[in-house]
């Protein structure tokens, strides 16, 4: 059917569900119009399936007010094609009542046992990361045909943690300002302001985070990350490199791919694997795919599962882990160095989270460090070595 609505780009990616595909979510940047199109696909949903249940989820009732139901009252408010389909809007209740039989309501939910009432068709999560994984879980694994998330990437939550991103079935829309061609000029010049120019570094309005997150609708590490010089990129395979390895009972194992430009300051490093809960026998598999003869740096503390890598032949070393002044000392001579990612989710994740807890003691924060730390054995030896 023709689009009704006024529309930009993102309403069509949105409304355009691919086979095979059940949850889209959307990451973006302010102002990108996520919420915005979402509830306008939701409209031609709610018209083009009869009886439909669409659920709009939320933090809490305000959040809603001031987020999907303002825009949804927007686009009713706004558009004829929506007076002819809809007989009326339950304000108390917060549903939209179409004249199909289907039903657009808004709500919130306690906890998890209060979000397994209730089934529905469709849902859409306003705002997911200021909801809790086990009401999305709740309700997702209640919605019959797709779910839709939006969000702004400001820090990494469970949606990182749980790798929804690479899961079969979920596809993901990257947005940012550039994508709503309604956005009005003095809004965008705001958004612009953050980017890190000259201009606007000489005007005291740059900020690199917020440039980050609410200009380009990435995440970004956190104010006061201890990293901040990575990107992502091409592993450099022309390269020596060998393996930092990170063991792993309740925290995962971690197995990253490691190369050294001393001359460039770069290091360049790819995840293997970053999984909990993993048996040797396990290991010993993702090993027997990945490494052969090339040094393997890997945490001291497991000598059992050093001795059981080295009797299969790989060339694994423990790590020194006070070496060269301990972990302070790893960290800065590591922070001298461009980090250069590819393929390496949890590694971004640790090193957006990665913080100084005490900056002034040089304290860092005792978590979001296990593919950190493979990294850090792998450097310290060979820097050990004299090769850096």
């Amino acid at each position: 059917m023709p689009t009704p609505f006024l529309t930009s780009k993102l309403f069509d990616l949105n409304i355009q569900i691919p086979e095979g595909i059940d949850l889209t979510i959307n990451q973006g940047g302010t102002s990108s119009g996520k919420t915005y199109c979402i509830m306008q696909a939701l409209f031609i949903v709610g018209y083009m399936n009869p009886g439909s249940v669409i659920t709009v989820i939320g933090q809490d009732i305000p959040n809603l007010k001031a987020g999907a139901i303002r825009d949804a009252q927007s686009i009713f408010e706004s558009s004829e094609f929506c007076h002819q389909i809809i007989s009326h809007y339950n304000k108390s209740d917060r549903i939209y009542h179409f004249l199909n039989g289907s039903i657009i309501e808004f709500k919130s939910y306690e906890n998890e046992q209060d979000a397994k009432s209730g089934k529905r068709d469709f849902s859409f999560f306003n705002e997911v990361n200021g909801i809790d994984y086990e009401v999305f879980e709740a309700i997702y694994s209640r919605t019959k045909v797709h779910t839709w998330v939006d969000f702004n990437p400001s820090s990494t939550f469970w949606l990182t943690d749980r790798r929804f991103e690479s899961r079969v079935g979920v596809r993901t829309i990257k947005s940012t300002y550039e994508h709503n061609p309604f956005l009005d000029e003095s809004l965008v010049k705001k958004i612009r302001a953050y980017e890190p120019t000259p201009e606007n570094i000489e005007a005291g309005t740059a900020n690199e985070y917020r440039w980050k997150v609410y200009g380009l609708g990435e995440y970004a590490p956190l104010e006061g990350a201890i990293f901040n010089r990575w990107k992502r990129g091409t592993f450099d395979e022309s390269l020596p490199y060998g393996f930092g390895l990170d063991w792993g009972t309740r925290d995962p194992f971690a197995l990253m791919k490691v190369a050294i430009d001393s001359k460039k300051r770069i290091i360049y490093v790819k995840q293997i694997c970053y999984q909990e809960g993993l048996a040797m026998s396990n290991i010993k598999k993702i090993m027997a795919r990945n490494v052969t003869d090339e040094l393997v740096v890997a945490d001291s503390a497991d000598l059992r599962g050093r001795i059981d890598l080295m009797e299969d032949g790989y060339n694994i070393f423990p790590a020194h882990k006070q070496g060269i002044g301990g972990i302070v000392s790893r960290i800065r001579a590591i922070m001298d160095y461009l980090i250069i990612i590819e393929d390496s989710p949890d590694l971004e994740r640790e090193l957006i989270n990665y913080v100084w807890i005490d900056k002034r003691g040089e304290i860092p924060i005792d978590k979001f460090n296990h593919a950190l730390d493979a990294i850090a054995y792998y450097f310290t030896h060979i820097r050990l070595q004299g090769n850096t």
